[in-house]
């Protein structure tokens, strides 16, 4: 499913989310003490299609040492390359 916003607008509840791993609440609207009517709504920007990734040969790619996988694997994902795995099955 892709759900999809047309506008939104800015909200400051103090303590509405109480640092759940997931920082999505579902709460009657007027539970918050939020007013829809009083709120500034802003049209969603357009989505910005980002540019396909390079599709590589087998002569324009190289070799990799465990570590160099483990380094780009953790920029991809934000982690530490400590935190990568890589299992080899053959």
């Amino acid at each position: 499913y892709l759900i999809r916003f047309h506008e939104y607008a800015r909200v400051n509840v103090p303590d509405a989310w109480k640092g759940d791993r997931n920082p999505v609440k579902y709460e009657p609207i007027e539970k918050l003490g939020i007013n829809l009517s009083s709120l500034k709504w802003e049209p969603m920007p357009e989505p910005t299609t980002p540019p396909a990734p390079p599709v590589l040969s087998d002569a324009d790619t190289s070799p990799l040492t465990m570590m160099e996988a483990k380094k780009g694997l953790a920029l991809t994902f934000g982690v530490s390359p400590e935190a990568i795995e890589i299992i080899i099955r053959g």
